[in-house]
């Protein structure tokens, strides 16, 4: 069955990336060069060249089974709306049926550092991409951050993954904070849904790109600000700077939705390493991984910050 750890053990990336790129019509006769890019954790990530354009890309290769996390045909369409507004790189080929997508390379640019998550001019800058992202057309699917963690729940105790022994209280607050946002109301928009610090990327001049948006859907935009905020750890100082800066009419509504909603994506993305654990190939302590984040959304939901939050929406 596609998906489970002994099909994943035997995925040759290589020859999935030889078998993909025979499919792409324009590079047919061609010399492609390929070079693994050790970088990612649910895909296969490679540097191209082709010698006769003499022009790199990158390129990736799906992993066995994350079809069962990742709607592949929204990522597609949320990878070609960031480029459309100038945010992410342009989608240069995409061949679904062999689960490979070619990017632009991104030249002069490099991946963020958590020091450049927390500089105020980039972080400001991504908050201003994000914007341009929110105010985009909708996507052909909506999962908000609380139909994430139902959707990674579900997959967790369907693989027999690891679970937080707190895992019931985790969800009891889950339900609580969704009734308090929900009676708040909640816009819908395109969002980014990841956060993770490589997906970030930085040039000298400090223009910023954002990649990799295979969680792409709609959702409530300050689910994305928020997910930058748990990546970068920051304090109530920077989170009130970088709302500003996101949305100058922001205010303490509007802060107080993040409070909420940062544990909640500890919690989804726990989740998430709790089923890479038992359904990924790729070496990397999940487990590990899964019970900080889990540990971490405990401390915060048991702050008086998250009970002044909950109440003042």
């Amino acid at each position: 069955m596609a998906g489970s750890a002994g099909d994943n053990v035997a995925f040759d990336a290589d020859a999935a990336l030889r078998t993909a790129l025979a499919e792409v019509p324009q590079w047919r006769g061609l010399t492609v060069l390929h070079k693994r890019v050790n970088a990612g954790y649910t895909n296969y990530n490679y540097l191209l060249h082709v010698e006769e354009e003499g022009k790199t890309y990158f390129a990736k290769i799906a992993g066995p089974g994350t079809e069962t996390f990742i709607n592949r045909k929204v990522a597609h369409e949320a990878s070609v709306l960031s480029a459309e507004c100038g945010v992410g790189p342009r989608v240069v080929h995409y061949i679904a049926s062999k689960g490979l997508e070619v990017y632009e390379f991104l030249d002069g640019f490099r991946n963020f550092t958590i020091d450049d998550m927390r500089d105020p001019v980039v972080a400001g800058r991504i908050m201003r991409a994000y914007a341009k992202i929110h105010a985009g057309p909708p996507l052909a699917e909506t999962k908000t951050g609380f139909e994430q963690i139902r959707e990674h729940l579900e997959q967790v105790l369907r693989a027999a993954a690891d679970t937080p022994p707190a895992l019931d209280s985790l969800l009891l607050r889950m339900e609580q904070a969704e009734k308090a946002i929900r009676a708040a109301g909640m816009r819908i928009a395109p969002c980014f849904n990841d956060c993770y610090v490589t997906n970030y990327m930085v040039n000298e001049d400090r223009e910023v790109r954002i990649i990799d948006w295979e969680y792409g859907a709609n959702n409530d935009p300050y689910w994305d600000i928020a997910s930058y905020f748990f990546e970068c750890f920051a304090d109530a100082g920077m989170r009130h700077e970088l709302l500003c800066s996101y949305d100058p009419r922001a205010r303490e509504a509007e802060e107080n939705r993040v409070t909420l909603y940062i544990p909640l994506v500890c919690l989804k993305w726990g989740l998430w390493a709790s089923l890479q654990s038992a359904i990924s190939s790729i070496p990397f302590d999940y487990l590990k991984y899964a019970d900080i984040l889990f540990m971490r959304a405990q401390y915060l939901m048991s702050r008086q910050e998250w009970d002044r939050a909950l109440g003042s929406l």
